[in-house]
């Protein structure tokens, strides 16, 4: 094994917490302190492979496997999920429809702001848009029936008042109509409650604070 990397120099200030004190004195007056501003957030996506491993991935470093042909058309934003809508015989070559939602920033708090129907044009041998919705408040999940002979989807999308509408369209071969508009109640996520902590009741110097005690465990690693 090769020897573990050494502590960065300043990892004591990495170490420091950016949440004010809390042990002020409630006679005196509240500082007026400037909000400290807000910690640079991530997109995970929760992903299972072939082999059937799950884990958590950075969103950013996640490429759809869709075709070329199609994602270029993302125009810089991220394509969020994709979805196969139906085969297209053009002379010896098979090509599908395809339906996409994409979103142009990160850490939203919505899964995607534009959703995309692209056919498969067998007069001009590619890609076209029958229809698109652009500057939506989408959430997920996306549902797709493709067992019939007309493809449908439905999408979960969120008005200017917060109130949320399930929207089904149904895809006729050349063209994407939306056939019902009915409310969408989001399911309730139930509470997670915080596990308790374990206290070692043989601690050698039980004053010893939290903060110092993980300090002396990180020395300790990176010095092994």
């Amino acid at each position: 094994m090769p020897p573990a990397p050494r502590l960065p120099a300043h990892w004591q200030d990495l170490s420091k917490t950016r949440l004010p004190s809390l042990a002020q004195d409630s006679d005196s007056p509240r500082q007026n302190t400037p909000a400290a501003p807000p910690a640079p957030t991530e997109d995970w996506n929760l992903v299972r492979s072939a082999d059937g491993k799950v884990g958590w991935v950075l969103s950013r470093m996640l490429n759809m496997a869709i075709p070329d042909e199609v994602a270029q058309y993302a125009e810089g934003h991220r394509i969020t999920s994709y979805f196969a809508m139906g085969n297209v015989q053009d002379e010896n070559q098979v090509k599908h429809n395809w339906l996409w939602t994409t979103i142009r920033k990160a850490s939203m708090r919505y899964e995607f702001d534009n959703f995309r129907f692209f056919i498969w044009s067998r007069r001009h041998h590619r890609y076209e848009t029958v229809y698109i919705e652009r500057d939506v408040i989408g959430h997920f999940p996306v549902e797709v029936d493709t067992s019939g002979p007309n493809p449908t989807f439905a999408m979960i999308l969120e008005d200017d008042s917060g109130n949320l509408w399930r929207k089904k369209y149904v895809f006729n071969g050349y063209r994407v109509n939306k056939v019902d508009t009915s409310p969408f109640a989001a399911p309730q996520k139930e509470p997670v409650s915080a596990p308790a902590l374990a206290v070692n009741k043989n601690a050698e110097n039980p004053s010893q604070s939290w903060y110092s005690s993980m300090k002396q465990k990180i020395v300790n690693l990176f010095h092994r």
